[in-house]
C-alpha cells in the first residue's frame, strides 16, 4: 500500500461515497414533502406518518457532498493545488449544458416560463439564484468555497482544529438561525445578503470534511478490518436520525455514516454500482429535479409505488447524466481543461 492510500481514503472508496450521497439526495426530493409523499401508494407508516416520509430525514445529502468535497480539497491542497480554477470551469460547462437542455425543454412545454426575463437567464446562468432548479441553491456558495478553499486551509492550520471546529459551528448556528428566521421575508429577496449567509453556513460541513482529512479520520475507519457490526451501528444511527427534524444534527449524522459506512463489508457489485453513479454524481445532482418537480413531475410519481418512482428517477438520472458527458468532453477539450 503506497503512503497515499495510507493517510487517505481510495479513489474507488470517495466514488462510494458521492455514489451514496447522490441516492439519498434522490430520495430526499422525491419523498421529503407530504404533498407528494400523499400520491405514492405508501405501504407502511409509523405513528399515522409514511415510512418513506420519515426515513427521507435520514437523507441529507447538502452535508455529505460538503464534507467530501472538503476532504477531497484538503488533500489537494496539501499536494499543492494547480487545478483550482480548471474545477471550476469543468463544473460551469456541465452546469450551463445542462441547464440550456432543460431550459430549452421548459421552454417548449411552458413558455410562459422558461427562460423568463433577461435578469432571470443571468441570475441562473451565473448561479447567482437558481429560480429555475431551486435544488441548486448552494450551487454559488459552494464554488466560492471552492475558490478560497486554499486561503481558508492556510488560515485554519494555523490553530488547533477543535477551536476551529468550534468557532465554526457557532457561525454554522448563528447563520442557520437567521436562515429559518428571515430566510422569505429578507434573505430571499436580497440574494446579495443570503449567498454570504449560506457560505458562512456551509463552512462548518466543509470544514468537518477537511479536518477529517488533516487528521486521517476516515483513512483510521477505512484500514481496520471490515466488521459485521458497522452496518447494525449504521442502522441504529440512520434510525435515530429518522426520529429527529432538526437540521443541526445533519452535519455530525453525515460524518458517523461515512465512519461507519467505511468499516461495512459489501459485495464488490455494490461498489461497483455506487462508484459508477458517483461518477455521475455532479451531473445527476443538477438534472433529477428538473424531471421529479419541474418538468416531468406527474410522469415520475405516476409510477405511484416509491420504491419504483426512486429507481426510474435514478436510471432517468444517470441515462441523462451520460448523454450529458457525450456533449459536454468535447467542450472540455476545446476550452483545454
Amino acid at each position: 500500500m503506497n503512503s497515499n492510500k495510507a493517510e487517505y481514503i481510495s479513489k474507488q472508496e470517495s466514488q462510494v461515497l458521492k455514489g451514496v450521497s447522490i441516492l439519498l439526495m434522490l430520495f430526499l426530493h422525491l419523498f421529503n414533502q407530504m404533498q407528494n409523499v400523499n400520491i405514492c401508494n405508501t405501504v407502511f407508516s409509523i405513528g399515522g406518518q409514511p415510512l418513506v416520509y420519515l426515513m427521507a430525514r435520514a437523507s441529507n445529502p447538502v452535508a455529505f457532498f460538503l464534507i467530501l468535497g472538503g476532504y477531497g480539497m484538503y488533500i489537494v491542497y496539501k499536494k499543492g493545488d494547480a487545478h483550482r480554477v480548471t474545477r471550476i470551469i469543468k463544473l460551469f460547462i456541465h452546469f450551463w449544458i445542462i441547464t440550456i437542455i432543460f431550459v430549452t425543454i421548459g421552454h417548449l412545454m411552458f413558455p410562459d416560463k422558461y427562460p423568463g426575463s433577461f435578469i432571470t437567464i443571468i441570475k441562473n446562468f451565473t448561479g447567482y439564484q437558481t429560480t429555475y432548479n431551486g435544488e441548486m441553491w448552494f450551487f454559488f456558495p459552494y464554488i466560492f468555497l471552492s475558490i478560497t478553499s486554499q486561503w481558508l486551509f492556510i488560515f485554519a492550520d494555523r490553530y488547533r482544529t477543535r477551536y476551529v471546529l468550534i468557532i465554526l459551528f457557532v457561525l454554522h448556528l448563528f447563520a442557520s438561525f437567521l436562515i429559518s428566521r428571515y430566510r422569505d421575508n429578507f434573505l430571499y429577496p436580497n440574494y446579495w445578503i443570503y449567498n454570504p449567509v449560506r457560505y458562512i453556513n456551509l463552512m462548518f460541513p466543509f470544514f468537518m470534511g477537511a479536518m477529517a482529512a488533516k487528521h486521517h479520520v476516515f483513512s483510521f475507519s477505512q484500514n481496520f478490518n471490515r466488521q459485521l457490526f458497522a452496518w447494525p451501528l449504521l442502522l441504529i444511527v440512520i434510525i435515530i436520525r429518522c426520529m429527529f427534524e432538526t437540521s443541526i444534527l445533519n452535519t455530525f449524522y453525515a460524518f458517523v455514516f461515512f465512519f461507519l459506512f467505511l468499516k461495512t463489508s459489501r459485495f464488490q457489485f455494490i461498489n461497483k454500482v455506487l462508484v459508477f453513479l458517483g461518477k455521475h454524481s455532479m451531473n445527476m445532482w443538477m438534472i433529477h429535479s428538473w424531471f421529479c418537480y419541474y418538468l416531468f413531475h406527474d410522469f415520475i410519481y405516476g409510477f405511484k409505488y416509491p420504491i419504483i418512482i426512486f429507481v426510474v428517477l435514478v436510471i432517468i438520472s444517470v441515462t441523462c447524466s451520460m448523454t450529458v458527458n457525450v456533449i459536454c468532453e468535447p467542450i472540455k477539450k476545446m476550452c483545454k481543461v
